[in-house]
């Protein structure tokens, strides 16, 4: 594990690099991922010599303090679904809603790879608590936001602050004990986003006052902070060996250069146009506008920037040119495999953070239920995504099954469980691209329906507050609005359908002659 990254870093990328080799040598495809990947995985059990694993009360005060952390970044994201409606309502912003949980995943998302590099920089210690200083601090913000702007801008840099944490964490649970103790603390952290799922819908309907849903994260980051302050020593994991591998002190200036911040900033604005541009026509309900077209046309352009900045810098890198890591390396989009890889995991994301965001706003617009009863209702989709991670790895780990297999019946699982939920409205989850793609084409058929039966302004106040349809002045009428509400969320979910669909074929780009197996 040279030059400071974790085990965890090192399997990853040798998986990929292994996957992306076109080469027929023993170190291409699956039997480089295997050879690679076994090196780690079954190496010797004390682990890395440059590494002084800890003992005592700083490796318990740490098997608390960095799960914390982890527990913080998941329960974000199930409570604020289940408390959305009771936020938009109070904003008067309902058309507006998915900027609530996309201005957090994109920079999130963006976020993870910087942090890790920082981390490498800087140190595990400093970056990870900063994570969590700034994690507690806009959770505080957003828990003070007196208009959506306020809260927007605000969960963007809670957003930061999870991606740092969850990258940070992360490596740092990699290098806190040796290869031989993974398992049980992998089953820790498992436990730990179980947890966090589960309770996150439910707190977030017993919860009355929304402000609450944020607030709470500042006394826990900080107090995870504290415990990773009085716990981790200076230079872990390589405390105490400063005249040890001289190798690994390379200099500030040396470190920060392999950082593909052009990479990054490309990515963030990519995503930010063109979360932007589809926000504009969920909430304008105008596709030909300017600040509609404007956005998405430059986000296509920064995209093609991006990919461009990708091909280069991986260009770069391997003639030795240049020492910037890119944030997507080239050869990865080459490579059938991996492509796969990636193309699979975009679907799947697609189709399960729509759930999230989706299955609290359904039950409480169209079915008229409060949080509580959404939250509850949230529970079995919760608690089953970290059940099926089990199951895979006991399959991949114990059954030597290939995962691209699990993979597949993955897919073909989801197409089957969207197609059924699409009349009832049963919805899985998206990504922060495809929420505002579904937002905008379903409150466009929304706005169309209700202009038969409401007049314009009585639209525009529902489009601020979902509350205005219990005001409507028949129940008959309100029954008519909430009916509209269901077509609109059908309409949506035939959308994630096709993704859940498409799912399939990019999980069979990874069929390989000699498949991947766990080793």
């Amino acid at each position: 594990m040279a030059n400071g990254k974790s085990g965890f870093d090192d399997f990853q990328m040798n998986a990929m690099e292994a996957m992306a080799t076109d080469g027929a040598g023993p170190d291409s495809g699956a039997a480089g991922f295997a050879e690679k990947g076994a090196a780690i995985a079954q190496g010797d059990s004390e682990g890395d010599p440059s590494i002084n694993y800890l003992a005592g009360w700083r490796l318990h005060a740490m098997t608390l303090g960095l799960p914390l952390g982890l527990f913080l970044v998941n329960f974000e994201i199930t409570i604020v679904s289940t408390a959305l409606v009771n936020i938009i309502d109070d904003l008067q912003e309902f058309k507006r809603s998915s900027w609530i949980l996309t201005a957090y995943l994109i920079t999130y998302v963006a976020g993870i790879v910087i942090w890790a590099k920082l981390s490498d920089l800087l140190g595990r210690k400093p970056t990870c608590i900063a994570a969590l200083l700034i994690f507690a601090a806009f959770s505080g913000g957003c828990g003070a936001a007196q208009n959506l702007v306020q809260l927007v801008v605000c969960r963007a840099f809670q957003g930061i602050g999870g991606s740092g944490i969850y990258a940070v964490d992360m490596a740092m649970l990699y290098e806190l004990v040796p290869p031989v103790r993974y398992p049980l603390y992998m089953a820790t952290v498992t436990a730990v986003v179980a947890l966090a799922f589960a309770l996150g819908p439910v707190l977030g309907g017993i919860i009355s006052t929304w402000r609450w849903v944020f607030l709470f994260n500042v006394p826990a980051a900080l107090a995870a902070a504290a415990i990773l302050l009085l716990a981790v020593p200076s230079g872990f994991p390589r405390h105490g060996q400063s005249m040890l591998f001289p190798t690994e002190r390379r200099s500030s200036l040396l470190k920060l250069r392999r950082i593909d911040f052009l990479g990054g900033f490309l990515m963030l604005a990519a995503m930010a146009l063109q979360i932007t541009g589809m926000e504009e026509a969920a909430s304008r309900l105008d596709w030909s506008g300017a600040t509609v077209l404007g956005p998405l046309i430059a986000s296509a352009v920064v995209w093609a920037a991006f990919f461009a900045n990708s091909w280069r810098a991986t260009r770069r890198q391997d003639t030795g040119r240049s020492a910037v890591e890119p944030v997507l390396p080239w050869r990865f989009v080459m490579s059938r495999p991996v492509a796969g890889l990636l193309l699979t995991s975009f679907m799947i994301g697609a189709v399960s953070i729509t759930c999230i965001f989706q299955l609290p706003l359904r039950y409480q617009t169209s079915a008229g239920l409060n949080a509580l009863q959404a939250g509850v209702r949230m529970i079995p989709l919760a608690i089953c995504g970290p059940i099926g991670t089990i199951v895979c790895a006991v399959l991949c780990k114990g059954e030597r099954l290939p995962p691209l297999y699990l993979a597949i019946a993955g897919s073909v699982l989801q197409i089957l469980a969207v197609g059924a939920a699409a009349p009832v409205q049963l919805r899985y989850l998206s990504s922060s691209t495809v929420i505002p793609i579904i937002n905008a084409v379903g409150n466009t058929k929304l706005r169309n329906e209700l202009l038969g039966i409401l007049p314009p302004e009585q639209i525009l106040a529902i489009f601020r507050s979902s509350e205005v349809i219990k005001t409507l002045p028949s129940a008959e009428l309100q029954r008519t609005v909430r009916s509209h509400f269901v077509e609109s969320f059908n309409l949506e979910m035939h959308i994630v359908l096709g993704f859940a669909v498409v799912g399939v074929f990019t999980a069979l780009l990874m069929w390989q002659r000699n498949q991947v197996r766990v080793p």
